[in-house]
């Protein structure tokens, strides 16, 4: 009997264990999915509503896990193969191409599954609706039925009364402007009144422009130390220009609205008729032409060096952006990146990198920026679509990325992730690269995460990163033989 006990407690712990274990593994997958999903997936999806694609609750019930993996890793391929399912997709988001995520493994896409079907099994809260239920819901119904009908009614007679007072108040300034007529002097001075507004709309106005500059000014990225070589310079350069313009700004701007106040209409006096001075003439235009052209030398001096010859030792990154998101390529070993076909984006890989060539070989392909910290790098930007506008905000950097056309900025990090969180004592800052551009309706969350490592710690992430060779669609080789064999048949 104790052996039969003995055999049952043992049971119990490990089904007890195992159960543990899976709860575990569960939790660890959709914690990872969680991260992978923030940053791949919400710059065209939400759990429970429609952004750029459809939404994603329950979808892992929707389609078994196999189709899921082939759909996530290349969808157009899926379209392409016929399948019925994708085509439907394809066509009901009217025919708008999903980013191929081939850079993620099985195990990832897993990941980002278990987190979808967290959120979606998440219990709603709702609220306890009292028992008695029919005859409440019914007058709740007709309550609310009432209610909207009221608003409605009280809205139209609110406009009525409006323009009611609006007819009213023509009406009484007309009958105001022809008794001056009869008297001849205006009852109201308008002249006298128009002086007064200008004059407080421009004091109110600049006492405004100052209080924003001092309250919000310290919560702008300028407030914040340079994460780049380079970036001092530049916030030295934009505050000087700052400064000089602002001042010149508020002496104008408070002249200007003096003057219309000063100097309104008068019947006891006549304005001078001055129609020239050729010194004062000299000055005002002499002056801001030697303060505008300072500025600019230094500007193109200060833009040149940003963006001039760097180290020929740099990292050679692309940037690639599209509707709504970011990917970055690394060059391999050989500092080289292979050649891409805007052709072949979604067909080779998500990117349309040609991984026949020698060159891309060795590439790699990630979802977040790394660089290490007092290497210098050069950011080769593509776009896929529209005019993006690759903007990291820390590192004093911007370029626009063109179809089409390729861009670049090379700038050296000065500060790592772990620093700059120190230095902000904001354990969960980190860098990011954002779209500065209006490129369309899910504009605000194209953005992707950079991170500064120590230099050693760059180097341990970078060789653990899979190449771009071991990542694209399968076949890709056998296919680009077969395209180059039947080119050279139709060439002969």
């Amino acid at each position: 009997m104790k052996i039969v006990t003995s055999v049952l407690k043992s049971l119990v712990l490990v089904t007890a264990l195992f159960s543990f274990s899976i709860t575990a593994a569960f939790a660890q997958s959709a914690e990872e999915g969680e991260k992978l999903y923030n940053a791949n997936c919400t710059s065209c999806h939400a759990i429970n509503e429609k952004v750029v694609g459809p939404a994603l609750k329950n979808v892992h019930t929707k389609r078994k896990e196999v189709w899921l993996l082939k759909w996530i890793k290349n969808s157009q391929a899926l379209v392409k193969s016929g399948d019925a399912d994708a085509i439907a997709i394809y066509k009901e988001n009217n025919e708008s191409v999903m980013t191929s995520f081939e850079n993620l493994s099985d195990n990832q896409i897993k990941s980002i599954i278990a987190f979808i079907k967290k959120e979606s099994e998440a219990p709603i809260q709702a609220s306890i609706v009292p028992t008695g239920t029919s005859s409440a819901n019914a007058s709740t119904t007709e309550a609310t039925e009432v209610s909207g009908t009221l608003k409605t009614s009280i809205n139209w007679l609110v406009i009525v009364i409006l323009a009611l007072l609006i007819m009213v108040i023509v009406l009484v300034l007309d009958i105001l402007a022809k008794v001056g007529d009869i008297q001849g002097k205006p009852v109201i001075n308008w002249n006298g009144i128009n002086a007064k507004l200008m004059l407080a709309f421009g004091s109110i106005g600049l006492v405004a422009s100052a209080w924003e500059i001092w309250e919000h000014g310290k919560l702008t990225v300028l407030n914040q130390t340079p994460a780049s070589t380079h970036g001092a310079e530049h916030d030295n350069m934009f505050m000087i220009t700052l400064i000089i313009t602002g001042i010149v700004f508020f002496i104008t701007q408070g002249l200007l609205f003096w003057y219309a106040y000063k100097y309104k209409h008068s019947s006891k006096r006549r304005a001078l008729f001055y129609p020239d001075n050729h010194k004062i003439e000299l000055v005002w235009t002499v002056i801001p032409a030697i303060v505008l052209t300072i500025l600019v030398v230094r500007g193109l001096k200060t833009w040149t060096d940003m963006t001039g010859e760097k180290d020929p030792n740099s990292r050679v990154i692309e940037v690639y952006g599209y509707q709504f998101a970011w990917n970055a390529r690394y060059a391999g070993e050989d500092n080289l990146l292979g050649k891409h076909d805007f052709r072949q984006i979604g067909v080779m890989n998500a990117l349309g990198v040609d991984t026949t060539d020698v060159k891309a070989q060795d590439d790699i392909v990630t979802n977040e920026l790394h660089l290490g910290v007092g290497e210098p790098v050069l950011l080769k930007f593509r776009a896929k679509d529209v005019i993006h506008s690759a903007y990291l905000p820390h590192f004093r950097v911007q370029m626009n990325v063109v179809p089409g056309l390729p861009t670049q900025f090379g700038f050296t990090p000065s500060l790592t992730t772990a620093e700059m969180r120190q230095k902000l004592n904001n354990p969960k800052f980190d860098y990011v690269i954002l779209c500065n551009k209006i490129c369309g309706g899910a504009h605000y969350r194209m953005k992707m995460k950079v991170v500064v490592h120590a230099k050693e710690e760059f180097k341990q992430w970078l060789a653990q990163q899979p190449r771009l060779v071991n990542k694209s669609t399968p076949n890709v080789q056998a296919t680009a033989q077969v395209e180059t064999s039947t080119k050279t048949k139709l060439a002969n």
